[in-house]
C-alpha cells in the first residue's frame, strides 16, 4: 500500500470534519495500526498530525478574512478555543490574533507529500539543510555588500551567537522607515512578510529562491530588524516570518548614527542541531567580494546583549 491519494483527498474534503484515525482506517480499508505505521514509514509524520496540519493551515485564510478565532476553532473541530490556539503556536509561532493582525496573505499549500523513499539519504538531507540555512546568510549579507559596493558602507560584521543566532550589521545608510515622523510599516512589510512554512511543507518544496528575504525570513524561528536613521532606531520582531507588533520607534542615543541589524535564529523544526560554520560564510565571502573582504568582521560571541 504506497497510494494515499485518495486519503489526502478524502482529509480535503472534509476539513471542516472531527476526522479521527479509525475513520481514515475504514475509509481506506486496513486496521488503524496498518494505516498508522505505514503513513508514518513513508511521510515521516503521524496520520493524524498530518490531519491537524491541514486543518491550521486551512484556519489561517479564515483568521485572514476576519472570523473570529472561537469561530475557526469550532468550524475546524477542535474540542476548544484554549486547544487550537495552543496547537497554532506550536505549529507557526505566532498567536492565531498576531496572525490575523499581521500576516499580509495566505496561499494554503498543496495537500499531497511524497514518500520518503524518494528523499534524500539522511547524510544529503544533512549537507542540504546546512547549504540552506548558510544561503539565508549570504542573501542577507549580499544586500549589506551592495551597500558597501555603492560607497554607503565602510565596515560590516557577522557574528555568531550562542544558540546558533547570528548577527549580521552594516553602518550603511540604514532602510527609509518614516517621512515627517510617520513610519511606513508596509515597508518592512514588502521586504520582510514572509508567511509560516511547516517541515512538511519545506520538505516538498525543492530548490527554493533565497534571493527572497521573505522566504528567508519565513525559514527563521525569530528574526529582528534593527534600523539605525536619521536620529531613531527602528525595531521589529518576526517570528516565522510573522510581524509581532507595529514598528516601534525610539530617540537614537547609541554611538551608531545610522545602518542596519539584523538577528535572527534558523528554525530548528526545519533544520534541527545544523549549526552555522564559520569557514562557509568566510569561504562566500572571500569567493564573491574578495575587493571588499577586509571590511568584514566575522567573530564568535559567547554572550550579546
Amino acid at each position: 500500500m504506497d497510494d494515499f491519494k485518495p486519503l489526502f483527498e478524502y482529509v480535503e474534503k472534509n476539513i471542516e470534519n472531527k476526522i479521527e484515525l479509525k475513520e481514515l482506517a475504514d475509509f481506506m480499508g486496513y486496521s488503524p495500526f496498518y494505516i498508522s505505521r505505514k503513513f508514518m514509514d513513508l511521510y515521516g509524520i503521524p496520520i493524524t498530525g498530518y490531519v491537524r496540519i491541514r486543518k491550521l493551515q486551512y484556519s489561517i485564510k479564515d483568521l485572514l478574512d476576519g472570523m473570529k478565532v472561537i469561530d475557526v476553532a469550532m468550524k475546524y473541530s477542535f474540542e476548544s478555543h484554549e486547544g487550537f490556539s495552543r496547537s497554532f503556536k506550536s505549529l507557526f509561532g505566532s498567536s492565531p490574533k498576531n496572525i490575523r493582525n499581521y500576516l499580509q496573505k495566505y496561499e494554503i499549500p498543496e495537500f499531497e507529500l511524497f514518500a520518503n523513499c524518494e528523499a534524500k539519504s539522511m547524510e544529503k538531507q544533512k549537507m542540504s539543510l546546512s547549504d540552506d540555512m548558510h544561503k539565508m546568510i549570504f542573501t542577507i549579507l549580499g544586500n549589506s555588500f551592495e551597500e558597501m559596493a555603492g560607497g554607503f558602507c565602510s565596515k560590516i560584521e557577522l557574528s555568531l551567537l550562542p544558540d546558533n543566532c547570528l548577527r549580521i550589521f552594516d553602518d550603511g545608510r540604514g532602510i527609509k522607515l518614516d517621512d515627517d515622523g510617520v513610519i511606513h510599516e508596509e515597508i518592512l512589510q514588502n521586504l520582510f512578510s514572509g508567511k509560516p512554512i511547516t517541515k512538511v511543507e519545506y520538505a516538498q518544496m525543492g530548490d527554493l529562491p533565497f534571493d527572497d528575504l521573505k522566504l528567508v525570513n519565513s525559514l527563521c524561528e525569530k528574526l529582528t530588524i534593527t534600523v539605525w536613521r536619521n536620529g531613531k532606531i527602528y525595531e521589529q520582531d518576526f517570528i516565522r516570518g510573522v510581524p509581532q507588533h507595529s514598528v516601534t520607534s525610539k530617540p537614537n542615543d547609541s554611538k551608531i548614527p545610522h545602518g542596519t541589524q539584523i538577528i535572527l535564529k534558523p528554525d530548528t523544526s526545519i533544520f534541527e542541531s545544523t549549526q552555522f560554520s564559520k569557514e562557509k560564510l568566510q569561504t562566500w565571502v572571500s569567493e564573491n567580494y574578495c575587493d571588499l573582504k577586509g571590511n568584514v568582521v566575522l567573530e564568535y560571541k559567547k554572550d550579546y546583549a
